[in-house]
């Protein structure tokens, strides 16, 4: 592993910039530390293509679990779903973000929840927190001479969906999303949308949805806490994600959009994509809708591998090469 630092003028305010390379099997990529002040620095991955490339941004999904394991090590692993193989083309810049705070102590809790998170992550993760994040990581890597930044490609899966969207609001550079498990308008529908599609009577379904109503009072109330949680997330978060829709944000942008959804996803439901599709092609949008069938929240059935979406995976690649 091989490390180069260079910092800008202690009086101006570019950011000191700390670049580290790694081998990975047939590629090679760099974690960027972007340092300013005392802030957090912003972290960011980026693989080296065979020549000049696109860029092609994972957003991940809820969590605090970083997007590589092991880095350094023999048993180093992505945890970002066919990062590695999409990386290993060298067709793309193939890049990837760390939340804000990230530690790389392992979560004390499961995977998507918030629980358990080390340090600092949940006294500031928020929808604009991460924005902001991506927007700095993204901004620098555009300028990299391994990037075309004619074209930019974001995936965002789950959590990742509604980032993306804002990301291609801010960034007039984002070409091309796609947003897998995709929620529509604010998540707080999705919830109300999950209660109507459960089993159970009008009673049943009344009940929780009271219970909604009263969650989302008390997150209201104290909107910038972070000390205080609901469905394993803090009120921060929730309450910062709840005040933005994916299809306000994709409104306001002129990015291709390629949206995939599982037809039994009990996370986000697919009515929730529907609405968001159903948007975007009354504004005449340039938009493409894979529902599938019997398929969950990771594009697979329940209880199969994750690895079996690939060809999901593939297809989206194939719609972004062929712009």
């Amino acid at each position: 592993m091989v490390c180069t630092l260079s910092g800008g003028a202690a009086s101006a305010a570019p950011a000191a910039v700390k670049e580290e390379q790694f081998n990975f099997q047939t590629f090679s990529f760099a974690r960027i530390s972007l340092q300013e002040g005392e802030s957090a620095p912003v972290r960011y991955y980026l693989s080296k293509p065979a020549q000049k490339a696109p860029l092609v941004l994972y957003i991940q999904g809820s969590g605090c679990v970083p997007p590589f394991s092991g880095l350094g090590t023999a048993n180093r692993s992505s945890n970002i779903y066919s990062w590695i193989p999409l990386a290993a083309e060298k067709r793309y810049a193939v890049m990837a973000v760390e939340k804000p705070f990230q530690s790389e102590q392992p979560q004390q809790g499961e995977p998507g929840s918030a629980v358990g998170c080390a340090g600092d992550f949940n006294r500031h993760f928020s929808y604009d927190t991460w924005l902001s994040t991506l927007k700095q990581a993204v901004r620098h890597a555009l300028a990299r001479p391994e990037v075309d930044a004619r074209r930019v490609l974001v995936i965002g899966m789950s959590e990742g969906a509604p980032m993306a969207a804002g990301l291609a609001r801010e960034l007039a550079e984002v070409t091309d999303v796609v947003l897998i498990a995709a929620n529509g308008p604010t998540q707080l529908y999705d919830f109300a949308a999950n209660i109507y599609r459960a089993n159970g009577s009008d009673d049943d379904k009344l009940k929780l949805l009271q219970e909604l109503d009263r969650t989302y009072s008390a997150i209201a109330a104290d909107p910038n806490s972070t000390s205080k949680f609901a469905w394993g997330h803090s009120y921060l978060r929730w309450s910062s994600f709840f005040a933005q829709s994916t299809a306000t944000n994709l409104a306001h942008s002129k990015a291709r959009v390629y949206l995939a959804s599982g037809m039994q996803d009990d996370s986000v439901p697919i009515l929730s994509t529907e609405v968001l599709y159903a948007q975007l092609r009354t504004q005449g949008r340039d938009v493409t809708f894979r529902r599938i069938p019997l398929a969950g929240h990771a594009l697979v059935p329940e209880g199969r591998p994750v690895p079996e979406a690939q060809q999901e995976y593939d297809a989206f690649m194939a719609w972004f090469e062929r712009r």
